[in-house]
């Protein structure tokens, strides 16, 4: 599918290019054939060659306008798999590494789940208030792989910091979590017509995805910050 805007234009790629069989008559379509067609999309949905995967993540932190080739967005259920799978790593990791008492009660699986679910039906609905061609499944694609941002900003500050400093994991921050924020903004840029709305949904968008980064630094990375501070003094009190 292909989206335009002003100044550019964004291709969504998935790996179901083969074109579907027409059926002759609606009513007989069974049950039975509906099942399959949904379990082989789900399947292709996770078919991608693993020489394709280090491409399209790098492609996610690219901004579109820098090339034909940067505007094509992969959709696919791996990749974003892939970026969860390894955030739950990294996030359950610095979770046990934290000291007792800055420990969260809520654990990483749980608020990552949550993001990871809502987050693009949110995006999802607000693009279809504002008439912008979209699926749902481009829109989890969309988002998933601007996870790989949240992956490099935790992993190399964790690696080469270990997350000592602030500074260190917002430089990082500024880079893969900035870079990625801002090609979902253009993405979604080329997708909405409206000015007006365009404005509201890519600035919402852009801060909420840098925003839970940040949540996730300072409530399961950070070792002595502690969530929820201001209620555990006021029940003390």
């Amino acid at each position: 599918m292909i989206a335009g805007g002003k100044n550019y234009s964004v291709i969504f790629i998935g790996n179901d290019q083969m074109p579907t069989r027409a059926v002759g008559n609606g009513c007989n379509v069974s049950k039975l054939a509906t099942n399959r067609s949904l379990l082989h999309s789900i399947k292709l949905n996770f078919m991608v060659p693993p020489a394709h995967l280090p491409h399209r993540i790098f492609v996610s932190l690219v901004p579109p306008f820098f090339g034909e080739q940067y505007r094509h967005v992969y959709v696919d259920l791996l990749g974003p798999s892939i970026a969860l799978l390894l955030m739950a790593g990294i996030l359950h990791y610095g979770h046990v590494s934290k000291l007792p008492s800055a420990a969260s009660n809520t654990t990483p699986t749980e608020v990552l789940l949550l993001y990871a679910v809502l987050m693009p039906v949110a995006v999802y609905v607000l693009s279809w208030l504002c008439h912008a061609a979209v699926s749902l499944t481009q829109m989890i694609a969309l988002l998933g792989y601007a996870m790989f941002g949240h992956v490099f900003t935790l992993a190399i500050s964790l690696l080469f910091n270990q997350e000592e400093s602030n500074a260190f994991f917002f430089f990082f921050l500024v880079i893969f979590g900035g870079l990625s924020a801002l090609r979902v903004a253009l993405v979604l840029l080329a997708l909405i017509i409206s000015p007006a709305a365009r404005l509201i949904v890519c600035s919402l968008v852009a801060t909420v995805h840098l925003l839970s980064l940040v949540f996730l630094h300072f409530a399961y990375m950070h070792k002595t910050f502690v969530y929820g501070a201001a209620d555990l003094i006021d029940r003390d009190v």
